[in-house]
């Protein structure tokens, strides 16, 4: 089956990681495998590269890591797409009709029996089957040995080595001849003192040159993708907001009531559908650490559209071109890829019919990060930035998925708050500025060249 046709960054990569999996000259495998890391930018096409080095290995025996039940079935549909072929199987709690299809297994027997019985086989698990132990038991009862792990997002397996998820790393017990680690964000950690005379904790680190990650390589920095044309530059777009309500509120109430809660994110309703106006936005992803103010952000959508649009109509769209929803990771797979569908999607569908969405808005926590396609999404607003420096690189990278080349420029949608009488020129001393500045503090440990860039006027601010 002949699979995607790789773009030139990609054969690169393949080529690098080719340099040292291969086998030795000399014939004879390491006790520990091979090991190498590929690192790049959000966006640039991992998931082929993976298929094409696993086609290139000739590897029969593929075990694929991800994160999350999303990127799993994610992963399966693209490695067919880029021409893998054979049997696939998923370790996980799907069933088959949640996994398109794909069986899917927590039976550590079960997994043997199906697995060692066929030439050439794929299987996608999760991180939690490492935690639940159930590849480490499966392999206790006799499943061979991979000829290719593929571990994705692999920065979830570093830090401290006596976590479950850290059995990946472990020869012993997931047996495997070549590991590919593969991050856009990789995680270098110091080993921490050892306490009350203990030995210091062992670190899993992914440093260039890591004996348990391996040599990096390749690596592709999101200041490079963006100048190849691979993924879209962006800009930040800051919202200034100046709300009396809220600062009643805040004085009244005080700063954890619901008053407070209600009132900044009515404002902060208003200062997004603002900004999505002014900058012709059209697929806006909204990020909360709260499931409750994620729900309620979709939810008053409409009703926020509905009175910009009757109070200026040659600026605002017709609430009912707008559309809005929410999501978390409690919400089944089968509802959760129902509403990226219609958030990918750019027609509305009313009691006239068909019409062209004018903007989109979907709230979501923790659910809408790591690898999931998001279908040309053009903006992401960051509600809060309480997240770690990883996950908010990780959400920039869904507006970087937009096609590049198009002439578009992806925002990132920074809400500020300011006191009445307040500055936006003090950047430097005021509170408001909290989340621009955990924000560009996250790019800048994921890509100096990125911060730097932002120097330049595609920086936006506004108020509203």
């Amino acid at each position: 089956m002949p699979g995607k046709e790789l773009f030139p960054h990609q054969v690169e990569a393949v080529d690098a990681i080719l340099r040292v999996l291969q086998t030795p000259a000399d014939g004879h495998m390491p006790a520990e495998g091979l090991r190498t890391q590929v690192i790049a930018a959000t966006g640039s096409g991992k998931t082929l590269i993976a298929t094409e080095a696993a086609q290139k290995l000739a590897a029969r025996r593929v075990l694929v890591f991800v994160p999350t039940l999303d990127l799993l079935t994610q992963a399966a549909a693209s490695w067919r797409e880029g021409g893998r072929t054979g049997a696939m199987i998923g370790v996980c709690r799907l069933t088959a009709e949640d996994a398109d299809g794909m069986p899917c297994t927590t039976d550590p027997a079960e997994l043997v029996a199906w697995a060692n019985g066929l030439e050439r086989v794929t299987v996608f698990a999760t991180y939690a089957a490492v935690g639940l132990g159930i590849l480490q038991r499966a392999h206790a009862q006799g499943l061979g040995v991979w000829d290719l792990m593929v571990v994705d997002e692999a920065h979830r397996t570093s830090g401290d080595a006596g976590k479950p998820w850290a059995a990946v790393h472990d020869q012993g017990k997931i047996p495997t001849g070549r590991r590919l680690y593969m991050t856009a964000t990789a995680r270098i950690w110091e080993a921490a003192e050892g306490r009350c005379g203990k030995a210091p904790r062992l670190i899993a680190s992914m440093d260039p040159e890591s004996p348990l990650f391996g040599p990096v390589a390749f690596k592709l920095t999101l200041s490079e993708a963006i100048s190849r044309g691979l993924v879209a530059p962006y800009q930040v777009v800051c919202i200034d907001i100046t709300d009396p309500e809220l600062h009643q509120a805040q004085q009244t109430a005080g700063p954890g009531s619901d008053a407070v809660r209600g009132a900044r994110l009515a404002a902060l309703q208003t200062g997004v559908l603002t900004a999505a106006a002014r900058e012709e936005l059209r697929k806006v992803l909204a990020f909360h650490s709260k499931v409750s103010e994620a729900e309620a952000m979709a939810v008053g959508v409409i009703d926020v559209a509905r009175r910009l649009w009757q109070d200026d109509p040659r600026r605002f769209p017709a609430p009912e071109r707008v559309w809005a929803d929410w999501l978390y990771g409690g919400h089944a797979p089968s509802h959760r890829r129902a509403v990226l569908t219609e958030f990918a999607s750019d027609v509305i569908e009313d009691r006239d019919g068909l019409q062209p969405a004018a903007l989109r808005v979907l709230s979501s926590v923790k659910v809408l990060g790591e690898g999931v396609d998001t279908a040309n999404c053009d903006s992401v607003a960051f509600c809060d930035a309480r997240g770690s420096m990883v996950d908010i690189v990780q959400m920039v990278g869904r507006a970087l998925r937009m096609k590049p080349g198009e002439g578009e420029i992806a925002s990132l949608i920074v809400p500020v708050f300011l006191a009445p009488g307040e500055n936006p020129d003090e950047i430097l001393t005021s509170p408001a500025y909290e989340i621009l500045a955990k924000i560009l503090e996250a790019l800048r440990a994921h890509d100096t060249d990125t911060v730097e860039a932002l120097a330049d006027p595609r920086v936006r601010s506004g108020s509203y």
